[in-house]
């Protein structure tokens, strides 16, 4: 069964090295700023669900501890054949006129119970080893799904402010103009109209961005919006590699060793079970002490009794527990062999998907993008240059702003579709760390 320390190291997209201290979950200071390795570090000590897993796993371990433990011996102390009017004698205790018992009984279990007992609850504590692995790469992989959400909103807002303040430069130039009479007060109203758009989408962004920014808090399990702290970009490569796929790749997956963990805790139990209909026995050991006095001439002394107790399989024999271990056992079979074929399907999804956003951010960054901002320059310098009209530079700059916001996406849709690969390959961080990391904001490729 996995550790917890090594559950962070082996599980898709964790954090490698030894998990993060134990502490209370604070968001980062104000104005911090918070990487994308700081995410998945926090993750991994205050998301819910992985906490709830964890318990489940320490829970399981301590139930190793209660299988492992076998029946305890039973004492008995009695006292029998008490005459009241003969009344029990003179003397101490010993003495007494009655018949005083000891007697201890234990049971002894058959068929291997206890062995098969304890190893029914190692197999289960090492699924929820497991189990507390899937919940971790699935815990780490939403949380990259959000980052890379706020971090697309991030940038939309960038892109928007940057739009908002170049309409504002205009604003002041046509001003001027207007003075000097170069340009109609049509064309400066209609720049302050599609200023007023402008700010407008930039205020809707920002709502989008402290939406997501909220998301993101909540996916790591930290307290707060994380509206003072700004998301440090960490888009993936263009041309970043990803693993190939193959069957030991697919057996490693924690999703599928959990259920593998599963199968063989089901086989175990089912072991038990059939055990279970095999009777336990119970020896007895007595000593008795029974003294001859004036008012009991048969006393007997000390004697000593040997009993053995069988249970009488007379209206049952487990037969029911028997038969539920085993379609618990067939359960977890079916388990199996759900979960492995939707990881293959899964990868075959992801990747089709993954190639389609590298071709699509690949067209945008080489072929799109350049050529909206070639168009926009141009219209640039002729409406200062006064060979075209307002509208001109309007409709430009629009195909611009939508191109850069349309980039933004692609940019994050490769982002997330990468990620999502890779968590379904459960490739870990040192492996990410080794391929090439290139910056790209997509406003500025």
């Amino acid at each position: 069964m996995a550790s917890v320390g090594s559950i962070a190291a082996s599980a898709g997209q964790a954090a490698s090295g030894p998990m993060p201290p134990d502490g209370p979950c604070m968001p980062p200071p104000a104005k911090a700023a918070l990487t994308l390795a700081q995410a998945r570090l926090d993750a991994l000590r205050c998301n819910r669900d992985i906490i709830s897993a964890r318990r489940g796993e320490e829970a399981s371990q301590a139930d190793i501890q209660i299988a492992s433990q076998r029946p305890n011996p039973v004492l008995s102390l009695g006292v029998a054949n008490i005459n009241p009017h003969l009344g029990v004698g003179a003397g101490n205790w010993r003495s007494k006129t009655v018949d005083s018992t000891v007697r201890v009984d234990q049971v002894i279990e058959t068929a291997n119970k206890g062995n098969l007992r304890t190893d029914a609850a190692r197999k289960a504590s090492a699924a929820a080893g497991e189990q507390t692995q899937a919940v971790v790469a699935q815990q780490v992989g939403a949380v990259e799904q959000a980052w890379y959400d706020a971090v697309a909103s991030q940038s939309r807002v960038e892109v928007l402010t940057e739009t908002v303040g170049l309409y504002g430069k205009t604003q002041q130039a046509n001003e001027a103009r207007l003075k000097a009479g170069d340009v109609a007060r049509a064309d400066v109203t209609k720049l302050q109209l599609e200023t007023l758009r402008a700010q407008s989408d930039l205020r809707s962004a920002q709502s989008d961005y402290a939406t997501s920014k909220a998301a993101l808090a909540a996916t790591i399990g930290l307290p707060g919006t994380l509206l003072d702290n700004r998301l440090v970009p960490d888009w993936p490569a263009l041309d970043a590699p990803v693993p190939s796929v193959d069957p030991e790749v697919l057996q490693r997956r924690p999703d599928v060793t959990a259920a593998e963990a599963r199968l063989a805790a089901a086989a175990s139990a089912r072991d038990l079970a059939r055990a279970g209909r095999v009777p336990d026995v119970t020896v007895g050991a007595q000593y008795e002490h029974y003294p001859v006095s004036e008012a009991n001439t048969t006393g007997s002394g000390n004697s000593y009794g040997v009993f053995i107790s069988i249970p009488l399989f007379v209206r049952h024999s487990f037969g029911g527990e028997a038969r539920r271990a085993e379609v618990d056992y067939y359960a977890a079979l079916d388990d199996r062999n759900r979960i492995l074929l939707a990881a293959q399907n899964d990868i075959e999804r992801l990747r089709s998907q993954l190639e389609s956003a590298r071709a699509s951010l690949q067209q945008m960054q080489t072929a799109v993008l350049p050529a909206a901002e070639t168009v926009a320059q141009s219209a640039e310098f002729a409406y200062t240059k006064g060979a075209t009209g307002v509208l001109d530079l309007l409709d430009a700059r629009r195909a611009l702003r939508q191109t850069r916001l349309d980039a933004v996406d692609v940019q994050g849709n490769f982002a997330k579709a990468m990620a999502a690969y890779r968590a379904a390959l459960q490739a870990t961080t040192s492996d990410i760390n080794k391929l090439p990391q290139v910056r790209t904001d997509a406003s500025h490729p």
